[in-house]
C-alpha cells in the first residue's frame, strides 16, 4: 500500500485479543500471532493428523499489540449486549 492513500479508520488483523475491564474502562489489546508452520507442525507421521494446541501465554504476550482500544464501561456494555445478541444468529450461519 505505499503512496495509497487510504480513506477512513485504520483496519488492523488481529487473531488473539487481552482483555482488561476496570470499573472505568475496558482496554482491549490486538495482537496478530502467527507462528512459522515448521515450528507447530511434528515431523512425526504419527502426528499430522493432531490439532495444535493453543500457544503458550508467554508466547502470545511476547508479540507486540498491533492495536489497543480503550471503551468506557457503558461502551463496552453496549458492546457486550451486542455480542450476545448477535453471535447466535450468526453461528448458526456459519454451520450451514
Amino acid at each position: 500500500m505505499s503512496g495509497e492513500m487510504q480513506s477512513g479508520p485504520p483496519t488492523f488483523h488481529a487473531n488473539i485479543v487481552t482483555m482488561i475491564l476496570t470499573v472505568d474502562e475496558f482496554t482491549m489489546e490486538l495482537r496478530s500471532y502467527l507462528p512459522a508452520h515448521r515450528d507447530q507442525i511434528s515431523t512425526d507421521p504419527a502426528d499430522a493428523l493432531k490439532p495444535l494446541p493453543p500457544p503458550a501465554v508467554e508466547e502470545v504476550m511476547k508479540v507486540e499489540p498491533v492495536a489497543r482500544v480503550v471503551l468506557t464501561y457503558n461502551a463496552a456494555k453496549a458492546l457486550m449486549e451486542y455480542l450476545v445478541k448477535a453471535f447466535p444468529p450468526t453461528e448458526a450461519l456459519r454451520r450451514k
